[in-house]
């Protein structure tokens, strides 16, 4: 999902007309992809806009992440694919020609050095959303944050209403939080605030239209490092 999102990787992952030819969209994915997009369309039917996917270890959530990932990007351009005909005719039609899409990973942001981006050490969960959706104009919102290590407060809503619709794409994040419990922030860790920051999220997100956020979660603490 990272290298999608950077461009980079296997082309059947890359090129969507490929990934979709050896995609079959499950029960589960239908329902899944018709929630984000009654969300992304700003209709206020839509059911919870903050998604949780849980499955065992190869059950599909990444290859299910990829697929929303390829659907929101396309936006109304979608409706004339193929490949994709029938399942838009089952979850309904995007009425966005395109929506901004921040994808983060277990392998996105090292916990401890970050990553650099045109100049800029983005340190955490909140600031690699905030550069995703908007650039340096919506990272500013939440730079001191970011720089600090420091899960923002009421901040996050800002960046989600300068930039929807907005498609947030969260997965293992119970990994990233077993390495990011060795990175210190005052007497707490930065796990710490990641988990404070996805309480954050989910509220900014649960009060501002045309925005949803879908993480990946393990099904047993097996699949998370002890």
């Amino acid at each position: 999902l990272g290298d999608v999102a950077l461009k980079r990787g296997r082309e059947v992952y890359q090129n969507p007309e490929l990934f979709f030819q050896k995609t079959y969209f499950t029960a589960g994915l239908k329902n899944v992809a018709r929630q984000v997009i009654k969300g992304l369309n700003g209709n206020e039917e839509a059911e919870n806009r903050v998604i949780s996917l849980q499955t065992g270890f190869g059950g599909g959530k990444t290859h299910s992440l990829i697929s929303l990932y390829h659907l929101v990007k396309a936006g109304k351009k979608v409706v004339d694919w193929e490949m994709t005909a029938d399942l838009i005719a089952e979850i309904g039609t995007p009425n966005f020609d395109n929506a901004n899409v921040a994808v983060f990973t277990n392998t996105t942001n090292d916990p401890t050095q970050g990553r650099l981006v045109e100049g800029v050490q983005i340190k955490t969960i909140w600031g690699e959303l905030a550069w995703q959706l908007g650039g340096k104009e919506a990272y500013e919102i939440i730079r001191l944050n970011d720089e600090s290590r420091t899960a923002p407060k009421g901040l996050f809503k800002k960046v989600l209403e300068k930039t929807s619709p907005n498609l947030i794409l969260i997965d293992e994040l119970a990994d990233y939080c077993v390495a990011a419990s060795g990175v210190e922030v005052g007497s707490l860790s930065l796990s710490d605030q990641t988990i404070s920051f996805i309480q954050e999220l989910s509220e900014s997100i649960s009060s501002t239209n045309h925005c949803v956020a879908v993480i990946t979660l393990p099904a047993s603490p097996l699949e998370v490092a002890s």
